[in-house]
């Protein structure tokens, strides 16, 4: 059974943070701080648990490599899944496999890029998101979304990118079949950092990353959301929480990376581990 065990933040600043190894020279949203907590609770896996790197627009394959390079038993570490679009959009992600050296543990979970419509003028007025099912929505981006009370996000189950036969490492290997079910020990979010000009639908969607991956953590694993000191992801966390506890998930976090040495700055990341 799992039972990710958290750090305390002086063990985290006790850290030689900047003798992991580390590639200077590809791209990627990882930063050593990141890297230190991930470890942490890398390291605590082993090749039968899986760890899932949702890295919007960003899935270079640094932050897998991270794992792979400093890892305390090299042997033995857990699947690495990448889920992105896998386009060079705000990122290069076209070294991906070169970046990772085409290990067979890490996985590509690629999601399909959404379509963009314009007006006459040139102008982004929507765009249409197709899920890996076949569905379709389309979503007006000239009009603010409604704001889901807890109630409706009660019913976010997933976001459909839990399909494990669309998961594949560089020989192509399925990391399983449509018909498992995809519950990784350990998630990493890393929110997209710069506004696309829609901060209203950006939170929407981010709310809906939050909420699939609690309810895909194991009981005893762990997700760990970055860049919580800023209001568009620490209010989407809270809303998140708050909705899961209120269908009776309990979870124990863990606050990370405080902007301050005597910590009584703002907490920059969270470990959210499942109870429950």
């Amino acid at each position: 059974m799992t039972d990710l065990q958290h750090p305390t933040e002086e063990y985290i600043r006790g850290l030689e943070i900047y003798d992991y190894i580390w590639d200077d020279l590809s791209d990627g949203l990882i930063t050593n701080e990141h890297g230190s907590i991930i470890k942490h609770y890398a390291d605590q896996l082993n090749s039968t648990n899986t760890v899932l790197l949702r890295e919007p627009l960003s899935g270079t394959g640094k932050s897998a490599k991270f794992i792979i390079d400093n890892a305390e038993t090299p042997d033995n570490i857990p699947n690495i899944v990448v889920q992105d679009v896998f386009q060079n959009t705000f990122l290069y992600c076209g070294e991906f496999w070169d970046i990772v050296e085409e290990d067979p543990r890490v996985y590509q979970n690629p999601q399909l890029p959404d379509e963009i419509a314009y007006d006459e003028a040139g102008d982004i007025i929507g765009t249409t998101r197709t899920f890996p099912s076949g569905e379709s929505y389309y979503m007006d981006l000239t009009v603010d979304p409604v704001v889901r009370s807890s109630e409706v996000l009660k019913t976010v189950l997933n976001d459909s990118a839990d399909d494990m036969s669309r998961m594949v490492n560089a020989n192509g290997d399925q990391l399983g079949t449509s018909d498992d079910s995809f519950m990784p020990e350990l998630t990493v979010i890393f929110p997209f950092p710069i506004s696309t000009g829609y901060p209203k639908h950006e939170a929407e969607g981010l709310v809906n990353q939050i909420i699939s991956s609690l309810r895909h953590t194991v009981v005893g694993g762990v997700v760990i959301l970055l860049d919580i000191h800023y209001d568009r992801v620490n209010q989407q966390m809270w809303r998140s929480l708050e909705t899961l506890q209120d269908l009776g998930w309990v979870f124990e976090t863990q606050w990370l990376l405080n902007s301050e040495d005597d910590e009584t700055g703002a907490w920059k990341a969270a470990a959210i581990k499942r109870v429950q």
